[in-house]
């Protein structure tokens, strides 16, 4: 299964770089989570991030522990870290 998480930003270059390594940081936390990449979508979002994912219960944890790990960028602006959206994208092989 695939996770775009849609968030915009404000930050500097510095923070956006901070707050992509968190995310990766907390992503390798997890056996079946992998943060793809974050990219620039053709919407009113900022940026999106793309994570794949084996178990919606495995994606929840890591939204949750992006939450209580408090992004400086988010922290410092009193703002709720990621998802602000979220749409799930999945394996037609995982359909059951």
């Amino acid at each position: 299964m695939y996770a775009i998480v849609y968030f915009n930003w404000s930050g500097s270059k510095e923070e956006f770089i901070e707050a992509k390594k968190a995310m990766e940081r907390i992503s390798t936390k997890f056996d079946d989570i992998t943060l793809v990449d974050i990219l620039k979508p053709s919407s009113e979002w900022n940026y999106a991030a793309l994570l794949k994912f084996k178990e919606f219960k495995s994606f929840l944890k890591y939204t949750k522990q992006v939450r209580e790990e408090p992004l400086s960028f988010f922290q410092k602006r009193g703002l709720e870290a990621p998802p602000r959206k979220l749409e799930l994208l999945v394996d037609l092989d995982q359909i059951q």
